[in-house]
């Protein structure tokens, strides 16, 4: 399925009115496969996000809101900012068909229509970009500017914070940091461990604009790696960034750590309303 092709339509890079931290969580089954065992570890993460008083914006699996409602009815009770991730994330990644199935769904669940999306391992694609301008969305979360598993190297999309492509949709990166273009997510910091990382925010620097972005197998134990279908090298990378979970202290600290660097925690939400009525 072709990928999304910058040089195929107009982008216009923004920047963001102030640094602005966003911590979003994938919410799907283990490894891309049907595995629970810390997909039923949810209420826990989430609490432990609440208990560092920092804001939750959710990516939720399409297939969850019809097989899992118990844990999707959980994050909206919890207050967490609900928002779409792929239907089924054991395809390679959504079609037209399969997007429009997880927005009926969505409204269905939630009664709105989504407005947010974030594809499969960062893979936007035309047939998806197309889809969102026709459901109505008004935001993706899918470019991953720099290096890594599902980055983007363009350099059109390190030329800014935020982005808005044909006048229609605008797009939030997920950050990486600025002069290595390493990404600042959660199992790449599970994989570099604190002394890197140190160097790293000496050296590199972060982006205005901040969307973290983590998966719950980032944040707790697991033992169904080696039965998910991602290639080897993946499930060699995801057994060595297990070494590093840094468990649930590591809301508090990082939030105090983003917070003394001028950063206010948002939801998507509410971020994009900012950039957008900065914007005008």
């Amino acid at each position: 399925m072709p990928k999304f092709e910058t040089a195929a339509h107009r982008i216009e890079g923004r920047r963001s009115p102030g640094r602005i931290a966003v911590l979003t969580m994938d919410v799907e089954y283990d490894y891309g496969g049907d595995g629970t065992e810390a997909l039923d570890r949810l209420p826990e993460v989430v609490a432990a996000v609440r208990g560092a008083g920092l804001p939750l914006s959710a990516f939720v699996e399409g297939r969850l809101f019809r097989e899992r409602p118990d844990l999707v009815e959980g994050l909206a009770e919890s207050g967490a900012d609900l928002h779409l991730h792929c239907y089924d994330h054991r395809a390679p990644g959504d079609d037209a068909a399969s997007l429009a199935e997880s927005a009926s769904v969505y409204s269905r669940f939630l009664g709105r229509a989504p407005l947010g999306y974030r594809a499969k391992n960062y893979g936007l694609t035309e047939e998806v970009f197309g889809a969102l301008r026709s459901l109505g969305f008004a935001w993706d979360s899918s470019i991953l500017p720099g290096i890594g598993h599902g980055a983007r190297r363009e350099r059109v999309f390190r030329s800014a914070d935020w982005f808005v492509f044909d006048d229609a949709v605008a797009e939030l990166p997920v950050a990486s940091w600025r002069r290595s273009g390493i990404p600042f997510t959660q199992p790449y910091r599970c994989l570099m461990g604190r002394r890197v990382e140190s160097w790293l925010h000496a050296a590199a620097g972060l982006p205005d604009l901040l969307i973290y972005a983590m998966h719950l197998v980032d944040l707790v134990p697991d033992g169904r790696i080696g039965r998910s279908p991602g290639p080897l090298w993946l499930k060699a990378a995801q057994l060595l960034s297990r070494r590093g979970q840094r468990g649930f202290a590591d809301f508090p600290e990082m939030g105090e750590r983003l917070a003394g660097r001028g950063y206010r925690f948002s939801t998507m939400t509410e971020c994009h309303e900012r950039l957008i009525g900065a914007g005008r």
